[in-house]
């Protein structure tokens, strides 16, 4: 009996363990506001969210921000934002048009399915979304 006791006791610290290990992040994202000092925006509020994402092994920077195109709708939303994706180990860049809440910085790109939320639980979210009707 003894013998089983102590099978029973390793089996259940190699189960402890193994629910104690950090789970490793995949995606993040922050949001701001700020003022440009010069260019064509120059001391116009623009609203940044910037995002980052794990891909195959493969980091993906993401920054998204309001243009002179961006229009605010009744609802808090700014149109026709600016947001450019960047593999930062090959430096491919793509660049695509989202929709940006202006109170919580949260990003939607239509065309691609995808979301960037800075009030996400645990740092953020930047990653796919299912849209369901």
């Amino acid at each position: 009996m003894a013998q089983n006791k102590k099978n029973y006791t390793s089996n259940n610290q190699n189960y402890n363990n193994n629910n104690n290990q950090q789970k490793v992040k995949h995606s993040g994202a922050k949001s701001t506001t700020y003022m440009p000092v010069s260019g064509p925006n120059k001391g116009v509020e623009q609203h940044l969210t910037t995002g980052w994402r794990l891909s195959k092994g493969e980091l993906i920077a993401i920054k998204c921000v309001t243009t002179t195109k961006s229009n605010l709708s009744d609802k808090g939303w700014f149109g026709s934002v600016a947001c450019t994706f960047t593999n930062t180990k090959t430096g491919v860049r793509s660049f695509h048009w989202g929709t940006m809440q202006k109170n919580g910085g949260k990003v939607v790109i239509d065309s691609m399915a995808f979301v960037i939320n800075p009030r996400a639980k645990n740092g953020g979210y930047a990653g796919t979304f299912i849209r369901s009707n």
